[in-house]
């Protein structure tokens, strides 16, 4: 007589609790705040051009003038695009966290450290709108203008002036460096390339320009959404 002893059953392997998961790294907790601020940035730039007062001309009498006519308007623009500028400055620096592989991080890092020099540089600059605003408002015109004039003409604004040109080259430098590890398409390229070609073809308008920021947003918010896409595959 033979004993046939039961065979034993296998079990599913037990679900690891949210408590037995491994803590994620802080710098992959800011992945989503970067993603979220490279769609809301652009969105604040937009919203800040549109909101542009108008002016008859880039002179410094009838640029002094157009801050000056509305205070509200003024601070309301001036705001919108420091906070524009500033998210996009911080979050451009959680670009190269996209890229796998050597191919295209140099050029997407550099990118990214040049992006956000570049757009800090500018929300410094946005600030003197409240300035210059408010000489136009206190002085008479002549002495206003002499005032702005001799402010703009000094070299530590020379050197801002010159650093914001990189918060227009890094961004197109980052998205080359994303194309090129394969993390988003050439053709990205194309809408920021066009609405910057585009600004410096056109007199300014804020409508006009804000249209151009808009086409321009385009790259940078499927950045964003790339980054949180990441982020949320990272926490599964």
């Amino acid at each position: 007589m033979t004993t046939q002893l039961p065979t034993p059953t296998s079990r599913p392997a037990p679900i690891a609790s949210a408590a037995d998961r491994p803590a994620r790294s802080a710098a992959a907790r800011l992945l989503p705040i970067a993603g979220a601020a490279l769609v809301a940035g652009p969105l604040l730039y937009v919203a800040g051009m549109a909101t542009s007062p108008t002016a008859d001309s880039m002179a410094p009498a009838d640029y002094i003038a157009s801050l000056a006519r509305d205070e509200g308007q003024t601070a309301l623009s001036a705001l919108l695009l420091h906070y524009g500028n500033l998210l996009l400055a911080l979050a451009w620096l959680a670009a190269p966290t996209l890229v796998r592989g050597r191919r295209g991080g140099g050029l997407t890092l550099v990118g990214a450290l040049l992006s956000s020099l570049g757009l800090v540089s500018v929300t410094g600059l946005v600030l003197s709108d409240f300035w210059t605003g408010a000489v136009g408002r206190e002085l008479d015109p002549a002495t206003a203008e002499a005032l702005f004039t001799t402010v703009e003409g000094s070299a530590g604004m020379g050197v801002v002036g010159l650093l914001t040109l990189f918060g227009l080259v890094g961004p197109v430098v980052v998205l080359a460096g994303l194309a090129r590890a394969g993390v988003i398409s050439w053709w990205l390229l194309a809408p920021a390339v066009v609405s910057l070609g585009l600004s410096m073809a056109f007199p300014f308008q804020p409508l006009l320009f804000a249209g151009f920021a808009l086409v321009g947003a385009v790259p940078t918010v499927v950045v964003g959404i790339r980054l949180l896409q990441r982020s949320r595959a990272g926490a599964v």
